[in-house]
């Protein structure tokens, strides 16, 4: 009976001890002899994590444009992923440039495929842990708070360059201040129709191509600007959502944080374009980040205006540009362009220069004229030629005029029409002195003097007034 269970005791210790020598014998054996397959299974491990590192990636990124702090463990996971799948590749390139076989390549080098099967096998369960964390609970939500993902960025335009060399000066122009980090705002301004908005469109669709900003948004502000709309366009350009935010002042101020980025995150060049400005606007107000002084901060702006005035002194601007009307050979080249062969047809020739002379130089006046006169007869034509010039050049006059806010400007304004413009200063005192505009500054005809050159400024300023006094 003893000596049954001292055999069984003997027996149980040397399948322990049996068990203790093998095992990590075998695996040994294994390293080298699965050697292909465990390079198999990490490359399928590096896979699946690259497509859950992806997968995390586009979340954080989509909470980010909503400004939701992203959880620290998931950034912690996304570093730690590139980091692994990084160090696996590197791994696996070793191993097909390590030398794999001995005796003249008739056999595998037993060593060599040891160090490296044992490297692969421990990095493949080290991958496949990461892996398997990101697709549990905790991954299904990135980030603390509280708004849902934002709306798409919508995809840039192609890239061409204005056909109208004067435009396309304008635009290089531009660009090169764009890029001056020392420049923060910038404005353009120039009469209705000269084309403003066409020049913001086309240096919007350069800047993205050219990737000079990581991120354009544009708005036409309109002459009674709506900061609620604006506020809402712009955040829809930088995939912002606003819809959980009812308040004017809530939505500026989470737009406020979207500009100038979350604490910790790579700062973003912005830049926003902001067109048909009438007034000033005030930035604070749709939150767009600025000073006391309403100059823009943490972003750029580039600005449009029909009133240099408002770039200038409202919105203090630090460089301007003037848009100025096409000289007569661009013009007509540009109208050519639109109509086709019809400025061959010998009925059609002799109208070509009256209609296009109508039109003062504003592109959009020519584009509309000549898209409308391709498929016209002879009737619009000539109807074009002796009608639509003043039509269009009193429109513009009009909505010019009817912005000046004071009559006396506005007296000014018509004095000056007299002689289509043609007036000396001097003259141009007299006249608005015998009206009584500057009846309480008779005292000094020096007084007198300088509110009329500051009146002629506001003229100039409103695209009224293109020349100036002698």
């Amino acid at each position: 009976m003893a000596g049954s269970f001292f055999t069984s005791v003997a027996v149980n210790l040397v399948s322990k001890i049996g068990g203790y020598m093998f095992t990590p014998i075998g695996r040994q054996f294994g390293y080298v002899l699965c050697y292909k397959s465990y390079v198999e299974d990490l490359q399928t491990a590096v896979e699946e994590l690259e497509g859950a590192r992806e997968s995390v990636q586009q979340s954080v990124d989509q909470a980010g444009r909503n400004v939701n702090p992203i959880r620290p463990y998931v950034e912690d996971w996304l570093g730690k992923a590139m980091k692994e799948a990084e160090e696996a590749q590197q791994m696996l390139e070793r191993g097909k440039t390590a030398k794999n076989a001995c005796f003249r390549g008739w056999i595998p080098n037993p060593l060599v495929r040891h160090r490296i099967g044992r490297q692969v096998r421990e990095a493949t369960e080290v991958i496949r842990v990461l892996r398997e964390k990101a697709q549990n609970s905790d991954f299904k939500k990135v980030y603390d708070e509280n708004i849902p993902p934002g709306i798409v960025i919508d995809p840039p335009f192609p890239v061409t360059r204005d056909a109208l060399e004067s435009r396309a000066l304008i635009a290089d122009d531009v660009m090169k201040v764009l890029a001056d980090d020392k420049v923060h705002v910038i404005g353009v301004h120039g009469v209705g129709g000269v084309g403003k908005s066409k020049l913001l469109a086309d240096i919007k669709n350069r800047v993205k191509g050219e990737k000079l900003f990581d991120e354009v948004a544009m708005v036409d502000v309109f002459r009674n600007p709506d900061p609620k709309r604006i506020q809402g366009e712009i955040a829809d350009s930088l995939g912002l959502n606003l819809m959980n935010m009812e308040t004017t002042r809530g939505r500026a101020e989470l737009l406020h944080q979207r500009l100038t980025g979350l604490k910790g995150y790579p700062k973003k060049k912005i830049l926003i374009l902001l067109d048909n400005l009438w007034k000033k606007l005030e930035l604070e107000e749709v939150g767009i980040p600025c000073g006391n002084d309403n100059k823009v901060r943490g972003c750029k702006l580039l600005l449009t205006s029909r009133r240099r005035d408002v770039l200038r002194d409202d919105m203090d601007s630090d460089r301007l540009f003037e848009l100025k009307v096409l000289e007569y050979g661009e013009a007509r080249r540009l109208f050519e362009s639109l109509v086709g062969n019809r400025v061959d047809d010998p009925d059609f020739a002799p109208f070509v220069e009256g209609v296009v002379r109508n039109c003062k130089g504003l592109p959009l006046w020519i584009v509309s004229l000549a898209k409308t006169l391709k498929h016209r007869d002879l009737t619009a034509w000539r109807s074009a030629w002796t009608n639509i010039g003043g039509s269009v050049e009193k429109l513009i006059v009009e909505l010019n005029y009817n912005d000046l806010k004071e009559k006396r400007i506005k007296s000014v304004f018509l004095v000056c029409s007299l002689l289509s413009g043609l007036i000396s200063l001097r003259d141009c005192l007299v006249y608005c002195m015998g009206l009584g505009l500057y009846e309480e500054l008779w005292k000094t005809i020096e007084n007198a003097r300088d509110k009329l050159s500051t009146d002629l400024h506001s003229l100039k300023d409103s695209s009224l007034l293109e020349i100036s006094l002698f």
